[in-house]
């Protein structure tokens, strides 16, 4: 058993956690200064600095106390905890976040449209949403916040909470870039339409002219293991593939592969296939757990990342993915041993949750990392004293939520743990994280309470999770 492995399993069995940070000096509400471990993507930076100003970063490093003192700042000292950008999920349906995971049957099917559209002969999944949509992406949104992620990619959003990268509305404060495209048939067959040896799918399918004109197009491509999967990509990689128009429309394919495109699952691609995206320096989006729990595989992520393609993680959905980042970081690491004997080292994997996904969507200026000049999207992981000396950066992706000290989202906290109480500013409420408690500031954002909130959906699937998720889909590969 790997490190990584024994660490999450070592800290969801352990409730008692050490809590890492304490205000030293209060200060100003505009103006922190948090010490501890700093994580990049050059290593940890032990006993260092972020000054924190009016939501963004504007100092990091070990000089950084002067301007604070000058700022009149709010001094916040870590032991035993890590500091890292809040993570980016980069697929989610979140309008489903209120409903339990599928059950499992033990049958794995081909292709998405098998499960979804009951091809084939196949059973349908049904999804349906769970109560009103917008109380269930508010929900989703909640638990990503939560786990420590502060933005997410996910067909629908919400004012505040977590940044809705695919919504111009939802950047939040201190993002005015496009927003990115999110495309869940980008050859336009929702209809449940498969084909193998041509591109006659929907009339409307996304053309290489209309891609080349989107910021970022996020698009869900090759969603299974089969040949009708692998085809979905020869209609978008190649002008020639297909030439002869259907009859009712469409049927031609079109190459949108460059670097505007990130490709949602790719799990039908060949070698040959990924090749050629790393070629064009396009990017994908991972979600392991869903693609294990629905057709028994997922792809060698090693493989692409060694192509150096830019490779971000994300949860898919909670029907057949992972409820947060963190248990899809575990599927990650687990099923890429499992099923291809190959490591991800931690801080590679951190970056598939931080700045490798800021770079997909096109935000890496702004968030994904811990640089001057960029947003305050920032989570503290806090950790017992007999594992100080353990990865920082598995300390981080692998942490149970009771380890979340602190969420803020441009600079405004979110969720703060006993210690940082005075961090927190606004409508806020103590609320219990398995056995410790946190002060969560979100009444603004729901228009009520949380408590209130979660007593209006009552009794959906849990937005704090401690340890591992009820009904958690499974991530053990059957091929």
């Amino acid at each position: 058993m790997c490190l990584a492995t024994l660490l999450w399993i070592i800290f969801a069995c352990t409730r008692a956690t050490n809590v890492g940070c304490k205000i030293t000096t209060q200060g100003s509400a505009e103006t922190v200064l948090l010490t501890g471990t700093i994580l990049t993507s050059e290593g940890a930076l032990h006993d260092s600095h972020i000054l924190i100003q009016a939501g963004k970063i504007a100092c990091v490093g070990k000089r950084c106390i002067p301007e604070a003192k000058t700022r009149k700042a709010t001094f916040v000292h870590c032991t035993n905890s890590v500091i890292s950008p809040g993570f980016i999920n980069l697929h989610e349906h979140i309008d489903s976040s209120t409903i339990n995971p599928l059950l499992d049957h033990g049958v794995k099917v081909n292709h998405r449209h098998d499960w979804r559209m009951g091809a084939r002969g196949n059973e349908r999944r049904e999804t349906d949403i769970n109560g009103s949509a917008i109380d269930a992406v508010k929900w989703g949104e909640l638990r990503h916040i939560f786990s420590g992620t502060t933005s997410i990619v996910g067909g629908a959003m919400a004012s505040g909470l977590t940044r809705n990268l695919d919504y111009v509305a939802g950047l939040e404060a201190g993002l005015h870039n496009p927003s990115s495209t999110w495309a869940v048939f980008p050859l336009d067959d929702a209809n449940g339409v498969l084909r193998s040896r041509d591109c006659d799918y929907g009339p409307n399918a996304t053309t290489s002219e209309t891609a080349g004109r989107i910021y970022r197009y996020i698009a869900h491509v090759g969603e299974g293991v089969d040949a009708e999967a692998a085809n979905e990509f020869q209609c978008l990689s190649s002008e020639t593939y297909d030439v002869t128009p259907a009859p009712a429309g469409g049927g031609l394919s079109y190459d949108i592969i460059a670097p505007n495109i990130a490709l949602v699952h790719a799990l039908g691609l060949t070698e040959a296939d990924f090749n050629l995206v790393a070629k064009r320096g396009a990017h994908v989006v991972w979600s392991p757990r869903s693609n294990v729990f629905l057709y028994g595989k997922t792809l060698n992520v090693t493989y692409l990342l060694e192509a150096g393609i830019n490779v971000a993680l994300g949860t898919d959905w909670l029907p057949s993915g992972s409820a947060t980042m963190a248990r899809e970081a575990v599927c990650a690491l687990s099923v890429t041993k499992k099923s291809y004997e190959r490591a991800i080292d931690s801080k590679t994997m951190w970056e598939m949750m931080t700045i490798n996904a800021a770079r997909a969507a096109s935000f890496e200026e702004h968030i994904g990392s811990l640089v001057i000049g960029k947003l305050a999207d920032i989570v503290i992981f806090s950790t017992s004293p007999s594992l100080s000396y353990y990865d920082p950066f598995a300390r981080a992706i692998y942490a149970p939520e009771e380890n979340v000290e602190l969420v803020m989202r441009g600079g405004k906290v979110l969720v703060a743990g006993a210690g940082l109480e005075g961090l927190a500013t606004g409508a806020c409420e103590s609320v219990a994280f398995g056995e410790v408690m946190k002060t969560i500031c979100v009444e603004e954002e729901l228009g009520a309470s949380y408590v209130e909130f979660e007593k209006k959906l009552g009794g959906v699937y849990p937005a704090i999770l401690s340890g591992v998720p009820p009904d958690e889909p499974s991530c053990e590969p059957t091929r």
